[in-house]
């Protein structure tokens, strides 16, 4: 079961689990809320007739416990991620993001599921380096508050059965549920269709990202490999805003770049991979490979 299967990530995973012989039927739990349906549409096909759809919420404990029972392995995605207003509708994060995977977990726990796999992100340690999961959370923004709640609940499930609590770090690249607004998406379609982008507050603020392609890969192997119930830090590159200026400007040499309020410091939040996903990893490859990757996937 894969909740939130027909979002950004949730879309590209099914295609890659459903390729995957050892699984035999995959749930996409999704209440649709952003309207995108592109999961169900267009010439690219999942591999097998394995793949089921649900449109329901995660807030409905009586869908859950109905479709829930008698899965293996849950993977949770759903959440309400809202780049660049995590500080706005602070109840809209709470109910998704904190009691919406606090039913998830209790539903896991009472139909007797075999495994959690659950997608967080590095925004509950706030700022800082996270060189370990068990660097202090400290979230500096609604949604990154709302994620750490979320936490709590399955880390009390890992008491019980098998949990991988992922932290993930900024997502980038192409799937059919593009989310542009994302940092390096929306550098490089700004990028491509304009031929300007725009850096605010301090060029050298460093984030750390994670192309969509490596994430999903590193989490359908995860899949078929036995585990230990923990914390885990996902990661790949960590870059600040004139990295990705270079990156940019070697496919679009003429790019224009425009600072604003290039004064104002802002905090740094990098994460370093955790060496127990290292074997998972596929093969590296550099930022200018993944930005040439999504710019052939552009219409015109």
């Amino acid at each position: 079961m894969v909740t939130g299967g027909a979002g950004y990530i949730g879309n590209e995973l099914v295609y890659r689990l459903s390729a995957e012989p050892g699984i035999k039927d995959i749930l996409v739990y999704d209440n649709l809320c952003k309207g995108n349906y592109n999961l169900f549409t267009g010439l690219r096909k999942v591999p097998t007739n394995n793949v089921r759809f649900i449109q329901a919420d995660i807030l409905d404990s009586r869908s859950l416990r109905k479709y829930m029972d008698g899965v293996d392995v849950v993977i949770h995605l759903a959440a309400k991620v809202e780049t660049p207003f995590a500080d706005q509708n602070a109840h809209d994060f709470e109910q998704t993001n904190h009691w919406g995977t606090a039913e998830i977990v209790y539903t896991a726990e009472e139909v007797g599921v075999q495994r959690l796999i659950y997608l967080s992100s590095q925004s509950v340690y706030g700022h800082g380096e996270a060189s370990a999961a068990d660097h202090p959370r400290v979230p500096d923004s609604y949604y990154g508050i709302s994620k750490m709640r979320g936490e709590d609940h399955v880390i009390r499930l890992m008491e019980k059965i098998p949990v991988q609590l992922i932290r993930c770090a900024n997502v980038y690249g192409y799937s059919k549920n593009l989310r542009v607004e994302t940092p390096v998406n929306q550098m490089i379609f700004d990028a491509h269709f304009t031929n300007r982008i725009a850096i605010h507050g301090s060029p050298e603020h460093k984030q750390t990202h994670i192309s969509v392609y490596r994430l999903v890969e590193v989490m359908a192997r995860m899949v078929n490999r036995e585990m230990e119930s923990d914390v885990y830090n996902m990661s790949h590159r960590k870059m600040s805003s004139l990295d990705m200026v270079d990156a940019l400007k070697e496919l679009y040499p003429c790019l224009e770049t425009i600072f604003v309020d290039q004064h104002i410091p802002l905090r740094d939040l990098t994460m370093e991979c955790d060496e127990r996903l290292q074997e998972m990893l596929p093969e590296d490859t550099t930022m200018v490979e993944d930005l040439v990757k999504f710019q052939e996937l552009f219409t015109f």
